[in-house]
């Protein structure tokens, strides 16, 4: 069953602090609630959520790719296009939006094994929560969750500098399969999660 509003802006806002060296967390609290809600309504993804005291203390999200994530934003084109409106005069913001529907489109890089279509989304943890394994049960959650739909792998991208999501994905049996870039030069290692 679906969480609500309040949650997809408690996932949007965490997003927005701890996963703030990506793109996305630039476009705004309104676009990634948004976000949030298309992952979590949306019939093919799933958004897993931990809470303590009514306050979400980490959230991971997997889908099918991107495509039904974006079908599924555009089912609300009201709240979509309220949500949008702002970042019509930032043309960087629009530029990298449809940088990343492009993106989204692409088969692999050139020499990249066949990826698997299924795919980590995001995953973070609030600050108290680190290191207490919530990233981790939230990881085996997502890979039940894939594995229940008889998915055999899943993939992740990850930024170059992003030093300790590299560790966790490694310590979680994640291997390293390409690489790609999204946003002109900023390169990614590709990794992929047997099942």
């Amino acid at each position: 069953m679906p969480h609500d509003r309040a949650i997809w802006r408690q996932v949007a806002g965490l997003h927005a602090s701890a996963l703030d060296q990506g793109f996305l967390s630039t476009l705004g609290p309104a676009v990634l609630t948004e976000l949030y809600r298309a992952i979590d309504t949306g019939p093919d993804s799933v958004l897993i959520v931990t809470q303590a005291g009514g306050q979400v203390t980490g959230f991971v999200s997997g889908s099918p790719g991107m495509g039904p994530v974006y079908r599924q934003m555009l089912r609300h084109p009201l709240r979509l296009g309220l949500a949008l409106l702002p970042l019509l005069l930032a043309p960087r913001k629009v530029l990298g939006i449809l940088e990343i529907l492009r993106h989204g489109r692409k088969a692999g890089p050139a020499g990249t094994p066949a990826l698997p279509r299924h795919e980590l989304l995001s995953i973070a943890v609030t600050p108290a929560a680190r290191g207490s394994g919530v990233a981790e049960q939230l990881y085996h959650d997502l890979s039940a969750h894939f594995r229940a739909r008889g998915v055999e792998a899943f993939r992740i991208v990850v930024g170059d500098s992003l030093a300790p999501a590299h560790r966790f994905y490694t310590r979680m049996g994640a291997l390293p399969v390409g690489r790609t870039a999204v946003h002109g030069d900023q390169g990614s290692v590709i990794y992929r999660q047997a099942l």
